[in-house]
């Protein structure tokens, strides 16, 4: 009997990115929480310690390169065993790219929209299709934005407008996709101890470094942070949250 309405039991959920990061924690920790998680990302040997690290079920993964859209399909159908339905989804995969706008290029747009945005929105539509969707109990999309989508940074047109166009995408489709009683929401981190930050972090003057760590009252934030938003918005407890872009960052916005 499922007593906590955080709980994620019987629950089927799909994480991109689960290889490292915030991907990983939010993969863990659902599984954790009772779910079965199905997971997608691009490196094999990392997506396999990731699965070393679920809690006991009928756990599955799959080895793809999201910006692969011809596949993705197919991709999601081996992924998922014949019938399965898909209560949840986190598109936690992403890319980032830092640089002074004067050096940014459309093919850095390019890279970061088809990871960051297409891929993910694809993903969603693939499946919101009638064979994944239980139309008794709906389901739950979480896609990952940032902090900068919201806060201007200098050196992230790129990355900020790809995760800005997330938050704008996820209150057209919660509003689509409640016929289907599938509710959508985005959760914005600040700056999470992965390695992706790290990748910013070295291309950051000390100094830089530093009063990034001082906007942020809390400290910078752990992936397991973001990964309890997550199963918030997929439980019991968020049935009511739909559209909206839940800010988790350690009072960098205050």
């Amino acid at each position: 009997m499922i007593t906590s309405p955080f709980s994620l039991q019987t629950k089927n959920i799909v994480i991109t990115g689960a290889s490292s990061g915030i991907g990983r924690s939010v993969a863990i920790e659902c599984s954790r929480a009772g779910a079965t998680v199905f997971l997608l990302a691009r490196n094999q040997e990392r997506l396999e310690e990731t699965f070393s690290q679920l809690s006991p079920g009928n756990h599955r993964m799959a080895v793809s390169d999201l910006k692969d859209l011809a596949n993705l399909e197919s991709t999601a159908a081996a992924l998922l065993p014949g019938g399965s339905q898909v209560f949840g989804m986190v598109h936690a995969a992403g890319a980032i790219f830092t640089a002074p706008f004067s050096m940014t290029r459309p093919k850095h747009f390019e890279s970061l929209y088809a990871v960051n945005v297409i891929a993910g929105f694809e993903l969603a539509r693939i499946l919101s299709q009638k064979k994944y969707v239980d139309l008794q109990t709906g389901g739950s999309y979480v896609f990952i934005s940032s902090i900068s989508a919201l806060h201007g940074q200098q050196g992230a047109v790129a990355y900020a407008s790809s995760k800005g166009a997330l938050l704008a995408g996820v209150r057209s489709m919660a509003l689509e996709l409640t016929v289907k009683k599938i509710r959508v929401n985005a959760v914005s981190p600040g700056i999470v101890k992965t390695p992706m930050a790290d990748t910013l972090f070295d291309s950051l003057p000390g100094e830089a470094a530093e009063q990034l760590l001082k906007q942020h009252p809390l400290g910078f934030g752990d992936p397991q942070d973001v990964a309890f938003s997550c199963i918030y918005l997929m439980s019991e407890a968020g049935r009511w949250i739909t559209g909206q872009n839940l800010v988790t960052d350690g009072g960098y916005s205050i």
